[in-house]
């Protein structure tokens, strides 16, 4: 007669692997779930990064004022002027005319996004540290030299972009254009 082998597992062994398992399965889907999320964050961080670029390169191909030489009128009043509607971002014609925009273009790039434009008056100090002028800015004088507020010769824009689902919070995209 042939020996009796048996090939297989024991009740002990399935125990040890239900064990092992039931105590790796945990760590493991904490791990992917860290993963997931921060993939998640990463793509979100770069769609929201391209929505402020997107919008920074289309309104610095605008004028840099209403008027295109200085002493600039109503200095103070940015945002959309008489003859441009803030729901259509194509009668937009200078930099400071998307602040307050209503367009949904420039407010909701996509789904969950939003977008935020702020520009501000701001001059080149002594030590060459970029200041902002305190409103009112008077801007009644011809440009000589850009050392003060009252020359009116640059202006900082900033483009914010933010998500709804937190991923993404005030991203900040900020450059100087210069007058002339």
């Amino acid at each position: 007669m042939k020996p009796l082998t048996t090939k297989g597992i024991t009740l002990i062994e399935m125990v040890v692997i239900i064990v092992v398992m039931g105590l790796a399965i945990p760590a493991l889907m904490t791990m992917w779930a860290n993963v997931a999320w921060k993939s998640s964050c990463s793509e979100a961080l770069a769609n929201a990064f391209f929505y402020a670029q997107e919008l920074m390169e289309v309104i610095k191909s605008k004028r840099f004022d209403e008027k295109t030489i200085a002493p600039y009128t109503n200095s103070n009043n940015f945002g959309v002027d008489t003859d441009e509607n803030s729901n259509n971002n194509a009668t937009f014609d200078d930099v400071d005319d998307f602040v307050g925009a209503t367009d949904t273009w420039v407010t909701t790039p996509a789904n969950k996004y939003s977008r935020f434009v702020n520009v501000s008056y701001v001059f080149l100090n002594s030590t060459n540290s970029w200041q902002l002028c305190s409103l009112p800015v008077n801007c009644t004088t011809a440009v000589t030299d850009c050392s003060s507020c009252d020359q009116c010769c640059y202006k900082r824009i900033a483009v914010e972009v933010s998500h709804q689902g937190n991923l993404v919070n005030n991203l900040s995209l900020t450059t100087i254009v210069a007058a002339n």
